[in-house]
C-alpha cells in the first residue's frame, strides 16, 4: 500500500516531525532511498525509524529495560541482563537511526540502519523486512553483512568499545535458513546473485557457525583489517524478529 502522506507511514512522537523529515531526505552516495520509499507501507526504514527513535526517547529506565529484553531474544539469553538498570546514563546511551560509519584502516563506508552507542560497546542493526542482503559482486568485494562486520569491527569508535553485530529480520533464524541444499551449493547461488530470502539467514549462519576448509568464513570476510579472533566476532553476531522487537517496545512503554 502506498499512504498519500508518509507522516501516515511513521511512528513520531510529538516534536520529531523535523528529525523524521530530515532523516527521510537525508542522502547516501547521493541517493535518496528514503524519500523514495516513504509512502510505502512496506518500507524497512519507515519501521525502522518507527522503532528505534520511539526507543531513544524513551525514559532512562524504560530504554535500559527495553534493551536488555532486545539483546536476550538477539542472544538467545545470553546476554540476560546486558546492559544492567543503573550503569548508565541516559545522555550515555545514544542510539541512531540511518547514521553513517567508515572503517579506519580500509576506508570502507556504510549506513547502518540502527546503532548504538554506549561506553565499552558498539552495536549495528541490520534491518530487513521483505528483501534480503545484497551480495558481493564484481563492484562489491563485500556482501552485506560482511561489509557492516568489517567496517564495525575497523571503525575508529571500536578502540575503546566492544563490537556487537545483530541481524534483524521477518521470521527467526532457523524458519528462514530450511533449505536442504549443501552450503556449497547455496554459496555458488548466493556468489552469483540468486534472490531469494533465504539468503539473508544462510549468510549469517555462514558467517557465524560455518567452516570452509576447516577455516571459519570470517577469516576471509575480515581480512585487510585488524580485527579479534573470528570465534570472538561470531559470539557478537545476534538474530532479532521484528515481532520480538515490537513486544518489546510495547512492554517497555506501558511498564511502570
Amino acid at each position: 500500500m502506498f499512504y498519500k502522506d508518509y507522516q501516515r507511514n511513521h511512528v513520531i512522537l510529538p516534536g520529531r516531525e523535523e528529525a523524521l523529515e530530515g532523516f527521510l531526505r537525508q542522502e547516501y552516495k547521493g541517493q535518496r532511498h528514503k524519500w523514495r520509499h516513504r509512502l510505502n507501507s512496506n518500507s524497512e526504514d519507515a519501521l525502522t525509524w518507527s522503532c528505534f527513535d520511539l526507543l531513544s526517547n524513551l525514559t532512562p529506565r524504560k530504554k535500559m529495560l527495553a534493551l536488555n529484553e532486545i539483546f536476550e531474544d538477539a542472544y538467545q539469553g545470553k546476554m540476560d541482563q546486558f546492559f544492567g538498570h543503573d550503569n548508565y546514563e541516559n545522555e550515555q546511551v545514544e542510539i541512531y537511526v540511518g547514521k553513517q560509519y567508515s572503517g579506519r584502516s580500509t576506508k570502507e563506508s556504510t549506513e547502518v540502519d540502527a546503532s548504538i552507542e554506549l561506553p565499552g560497546k558498539l552495536i549495528f542493526v541490520e534491518a530487513k523486512l521483505y528483501s534480503s542482503v545484497s551480495v558481493k559482486s564484481p563492484d562489491k568485494p563485500h556482501d552485506q553483512i560482511a561489509k557492516k562486520l568489517r567496517i564495525g569491527l575497523d571503525s575508529p569508535l571500536n578502540d575503546q568499545r566492544e563490537f556487537y553485530f545483530i541481524f534483524l529480520d521477518i521470521a527467526p533464524l532457523d524458519k528462514l535458513n530450511e533449505d536442504t541444499r549443501s552450503k556449497e551449493e547455496l554459496l555458488r547461488h548466493t556468489e552469483a546473485g540468486f534472490r531469494d530470502k533465504w539468503k539473508s539467514a544462510w549468510l549469517f549462519d555462514y558467517y557465524k557457525n560455518g567452516r570452509v576448509n576447516g577455516l571459519p568464513p570470517l577469516t576471509e570476510a575480515l581480512d585487510g583489517i585488524d580485527a579479534p579472533p573470528t570465534q570472538s566476532v561470531a559470539n557478537n553476531m545476534g538474530w532479532l524478529t521484528w515481532s520480538d522487537l515490537f513486544k518489546t517496545i510495547l512492554r517497555a512503554m506501558i511498564s511502570k
